[in-house]
């Protein structure tokens, strides 16, 4: 059976020495660097299934290098950071952060997230090249609206006219958790709860970059939303029936 593969990249050598051998602990197979110098090249070395990466690295920025990462790799990114900042944290999800993690940290918390990114991505034991299974198969989805087809297990997203269209884990969440509750008036609040966000200005600021790019992804029209409305001052309504007015 394959073992997932993690790539953690902190210059602290105390801290890089602790999670290579707690994931070890945990069955995963663990790569390590004390700087951002080659994490492409690892990456693509090792065929890394995660990234760990610290926001603060000797002489670069582990926000920049996971940009880079998120740009090439479809692998879920994990950023730990002694540094409280909403700002930092809004830039790095907007960029294809997938979590933040403040230091110090609980390790099972860590694990926790790891596994659930892992879960979201769809990272398990087992070859993941879906090119190779019958489309009906990778289709098979539980949640569906117009032409789109959302398979919750393997968080993807079909679309009958133009096949799978890409999506980043947090994308994904946030169109599933619409999808479930679509006829509901839902607050930015709940959304960043659901995200597991801090409730700042700054965090709803992300909120609304989020839903922003969904719409680019799924409305034929983003500045007149078929499906996600906005419902002026209370928040956000996924419609799947006919009800399309705009408030």
């Amino acid at each position: 059976m394959k073992r997932i593969k993690i790539l953690v990249v902190d210059d602290d050598s105390e801290i890089l020495r602790f999670l290579t051998d707690f994931l070890q602990e945990n069955e995963f197979e663990t790569f390590s660097q004390n700087n951002g110098e080659n994490v492409l090249e690892e990456i693509e070395k090792n065929e890394i299934d995660l990234l760990i990466i610290d926001l603060k690295l000797a002489g670069m920025n582990g926000l920049d290098i996971s940009k880079k990462v998120a740009a090439r790799y479809d692998i879920p990114i994990i950023m730990i950071s002694g540094v409280n900042d909403d700002i930092e944290k809004i830039v790095g999800l907007e960029s294809g952060l997938d979590d933040f993690i403040d230091k110090p940290f609980n390790p099972r918390l860590l694990l926790a997230r790891i596994r659930s990114r892992l879960r979201r991505s769809n990272i398990t034991q087992k070859d993941q090249n879906i090119d190779q299974e019958p489309l009906r198969e990778v289709i098979n989805s539980d949640l569906s609206f117009g032409d789109f087809f959302l398979n919750s297990k393997r968080c993807t997203l079909y679309r009958e006219s133009e096949g799978f269209i890409e999506l980043t884990n947090t994308e994904f969440r946030l169109l599933e958790y619409f999808v479930k509750h679509a006829g509901q008036i839902i607050s930015r609040q709940d959304l960043s709860d659901e995200l597991g966000l801090e409730s700042s200005s700054y965090m709803m600021r992300s909120i609304d970059v989020l839903i922003l790019r969904l719409r680019r992804k799924i409305e034929l029209i983003p500045s007149k939303p078929k499906y996600l409305q906005t419902r002026r001052n209370r928040g956000y309504m996924f419609v799947i029936e006919s009800e399309n007015k705009n408030e």
